[in-house]
């Protein structure tokens, strides 16, 4: 029997995957076997190992690039460029519009209810610790503001703070307009975030 194509196999690793975050957030991580996910994608569940080891190594997969993993992409970007060519106020702001934007999609929508639900017991049973990641974030962020501050963009603050200052008003907006909202409300986020982001440059912008 021929193997699989790369291609096939990456179109099998990403329905997996897409199955375990709707069951996840669903019926929840602990209710939700390697059995369901393979009869949600329609294949055996032993093809299911092929690509993941267990069930714990599809969520870490799924939080490679999904909540706090979204942050490891700011460790890709090439701040001093993109600062060169927008200048600090417009970096950061674009920046905050693209994680309100990604916030604001289904698969955060169904990684966020997750760890709300069961975060706690995930992190006490060695699952995954949903703080460690978020801390593990937090220092990416604190990156970017590091580099603005070494290019001498943005006053010489605290990077940590600063980092704090972002983004601890944009996770309660995430709270109110997607997250405990029955429907998402991305325009409402959005001019709120605005709102928020004009007052903290205030206290980031060189005088």
């Amino acid at each position: 029997m021929a193997r699989p194509r790369k291609e096939d196999a990456r179109d099998t690793r990403r329905l997996v995957l897409d199955a375990a975050l709707d069951l996840f957030s669903t019926h929840g991580y602990y209710a939700t076997s390697m059995r369901q996910i393979a009869r949600a994608v329609g294949v055996r569940e032993s093809a299911l190992y092929h690509h993941f080891a267990s069930k714990d190594a599809i969520l870490a997969a799924l939080l490679d690039t999904l909540g706090p993993g979204q942050a490891r992409e700011l460790l890709t970007l090439d701040i001093p460029a993109m600062a060169k060519k927008w200048g600090a106020r417009k970096l950061l702001r674009t920046l905050m519009h693209r994680l309100l934007e990604a916030w604001a999609t289904p698969q955060e929508h169904k990684i966020a209810k997750l760890m709300l639900a069961e975060g706690p017991r995930l992190s006490v049973d060695g699952v995954f610790s949903p703080v460690t990641r978020i801390f593990q974030a937090r220092e990416m962020l604190g990156h970017l503001f590091t580099e603005l501050i070494r290019l001498k963009l943005i006053r010489p603050v605290d990077p940590q703070a600063a980092t704090i200052a972002f983004i601890g008003p944009l996770f309660m907006l995430r709270m109110i307009y997607l997250v405990m909202s029955p429907v998402p409300q991305l325009p409402k986020l959005k001019k709120e975030a605005d709102a928020h982001f004009t007052l903290l440059w205030e206290t980031l912008k060189k005088t």
